[in-house]
């Protein structure tokens, strides 16, 4: 929670990795493609799973590949999505569009350092790690101060789940290493009591 925020009532937040698109295994942060054939069959699988227990909102990132997942659970739901460009995965600056073999290709001692830095260590000319986190957990906390005891599909990136998760699962920074988010995959966490847990 930021340091000074007045505690949200209680709430849940469904945290939904968008599904498969077409730069998969390429650094796509702020990079823009659409959902492929496969994440389309995926976003459909992971909107009739939430169906089973009833939402009250649905946000999204306002990137293509996470507005496409999102529409498939507002279709199943009846819901309005509100987009936030606040959900946005990390910018990876001059890495955007890139394989690991091509930035090593580009510059081995810079590949070499971010891995042994990692995750402080940020790709050329792309988004802190530090700043990342503090926008991740205010765009959740101001999030959830808006849906009390409501139940919110909150559709984004890997790298946005897994490092709010950090923080509810109150795990060091090297943890984020260890944590998996796959495509179109639900985590669902809770609200309560000013402190937040996490179904997983």
């Amino acid at each position: 929670m930021p340091e000074g925020a007045a505690s949200p009532a209680d709430c849940t937040i469904v945290l939904v990795r968008h599904a498969h698109n077409g730069m998969a295994g390429r650094f796509c942060g702020h990079s823009d493609p659409p959902l492929s054939s496969q994440g389309r069959e995926q976003a459909a699988r992971s909107a009739d799973s939430l169906a089973h227990s009833p939402l009250t909102h649905i946000f999204s990132s306002d990137l293509l590949r996470c507005r496409e997942t999102a529409a498939f659970v507002a279709a199943r739901s009846g819901l309005p999505v509100e987009l936030l460009p606040e959900l946005r995965e990390m910018r990876f600056g001059e890495w955007e569009g890139l394989t690991w073999d091509e930035i090593t290709q580009r510059d081995a001692a810079y590949a070499r350092r971010w891995i042994e830095e990692y995750p402080w260590l940020p790709a050329p000319d792309g988004e802190e790690f530090g700043d990342f986190r503090k926008r991740v957990q205010s765009a959740l906390h101001e999030l959830a101060g808006r849906i009390p005891g409501g139940r919110a599909a909150v559709v984004t990136h890997s790298g946005v789940i897994r490092t709010f998760l950090l923080d509810v699962l109150q795990l060091p920074v090297s943890g984020l290493a260890t944590l998996t988010v796959e495509y179109a995959s639900c985590t669902e966490i809770h609200l309560r009591a000013g402190r937040w847990c996490a179904s997983i």
